[in-house]
């Protein structure tokens, strides 16, 4: 294929084309630059294209809740067709989780074709490793939302129309990447950066999903080793995009144009006693789960129980995430490396409370004895119900669901089918590519 454009939609379904101007890290640039005048001076800013590509037009907060609204920590009146479980094809909000992670691919695409060149060059390597960082969570992205996808690397002819990728295959390419990423990346300055402990964290977490438990409590314990990273007093730093917490692995920043987007604008109330605050108050908490916080516990404090939207009683709204012109979502964060050491261990038939308790303490919750749990199943239960403390929102508990054995009973309850675990492809794609499948029990 000629490399003849150097931002463009690589996506089998999405193969139009976008052009790229002087300034490499828009997403929708005005003038047209060749694939020759690519160099090895401006290729950091093609990353940062590739981040504003997952993000583009305020995208991210949209698609990144979707999940979340699947699962159990939250109800929503907004969204109900992820809500109940049974998401149309046609969807106007599905569109963007598959086409944005795609846009993104085909940035880091280019990055990694370009460093191709130059094997073993060590000015480049920095912007390699996280092009291959992003590349494999963009495509982490796609599969835990709709399981099988199409691999592109780039070097495809424009005019084909391919076929699904197996799950199976896509989740051995993302390994890939991400150890490639980690091969190339630094250790860990901040979490604006790639690094190369965010690539063994997301790396670890890809092994917990997977079942690979011996591996995932290497990579989590390797990247508690390293010494980069602290729990720390200020909870809600960690969400700030200005803040450089010692919490915070690695964040994806999205340039807005209010401070009334972001993932506020999902989960908000709305206006309360004449304050005007983001959001519908159309989403909220689980109750159940605001109340499984003791009343120490730092992280309670991020809700706010009152009325809105249109629900007639008081609920619970997560006010963890910042207002800000600039939100950040953050990709992954050091208590993920604790609790998955924690889980793992369980998995493999050990009680260990050693990280479980870091953890808790740093929250201003009470700790715990191995001798508390009276089996590894009893200690799985209590880890997994602290990850929806700590993650709520996060994007993080419908693959917990999946991975603990509660998402078909739950999507059971709506009346769904177990397949509904994965969202539809959308159907718009189906025109472009008609050599797509459908995922199962949906239809065109």
């Amino acid at each position: 294929m000629k490399k003849n454009i150097l931002l463009h939609i690589a996506a089998i379904t999405t193969l139009g084309i976008s052009s790229c101007s002087k300034q490499l890290d828009e997403v929708a640039p005005d003038t047209r630059i060749s694939y020759a005048q690519l160099n090895k001076n401006n290729l950091p800013l093609v990353v940062n294209g590739a981040k504003l590509a997952l993000t583009n037009n305020n995208a991210f907060y949209t698609y990144y809740a979707l999940q979340d609204i699947m699962g159990d920590d939250f109800q929503s009146i907004s969204l109900t067709a992820y809500e109940s479980n049974n998401i149309p094809s046609n969807d106007v909000t599905l569109p963007p989780t598959y086409r944005q992670p795609y846009q993104c691919i085909a940035n880091t695409n280019m990055v990694i074709q370009f460093a191709g060149q130059y094997p073993g060059d060590s000015t480049i390597s920095t912007t390699l490793g996280e092009a291959y960082l992003l590349r494999a969570y963009s495509y982490m992205l796609l599969t835990e939302s709709f399981g099988d996808v199409v691999i592109i690397k780039g070097s495809e002819d424009p005019k084909s129309r391919p076929a699904r990728n197996p799950v199976t295959e896509v989740n051995q390419f993302i390994e890939s990447d991400f150890k490639n990423a980690a091969d190339h990346l630094p250790d860990y300055t901040g979490p604006q950066s790639g690094s190369k402990q965010a690539a063994q964290l997301l790396l670890a977490r890809l092994y917990l999903n997977l079942g690979r438990n011996d591996e995932a409590l290497t990579m989590a314990n390797t990247v508690i080793s390293s010494g980069k990273f602290n729990l720390q007093g200020s909870f809600t730093d960690i969400f700030k995009s200005q803040v450089n917490s010692s919490e915070a692995i690695y964040k994806i920043t999205e340039a807005s144009t209010s401070t009334y987007y972001g993932l506020p604008n999902i989960y908000g109330p709305g206006t309360v006693n004449g304050v005007n605050m983001p959001g519908s108050g159309n989403t909220w908490a689980d109750s159940n789960l605001v109340k499984s916080y003791e009343p120490a516990d730092v992280r309670r404090s991020t809700f706010l129980r009152t009325k809105g939207g249109s629900i007639a009683d008081s609920v619970y709204f997560l006010l963890k995430f910042p207002q800000e012109m600039t939100p950040s979502y953050v990709v992954c964060r050091y208590s993920e490396a604790l609790l998955i050491t924690a889980e793992a261990n369980a998995r493999k038939g050990t009680v260990d409370v050693s990280n479980y308790n870091l953890l808790r303490a740093a929250r201003k919750a009470t700790t715990a004895n191995n001798t508390d749990f009276a089996s590894p199943a009893a200690f799985l239960a209590a880890i997994e119900q602290e990850r929806r403390r700590e993650f709520i929102g996060e994007r993080l508990r419908w693959s917990d669901m999946r991975r603990f054995g509660k998402a078909d009973a739950w999507l059971l309850s709506f009346g769904q089918p177990v397949t509904h675990a994965l969202m539809p492809l959308p159907s718009r794609e189906f025109f472009i590519n008609p050599n797509l499948a459908q995922n199962a029990d949906y239809g065109k």
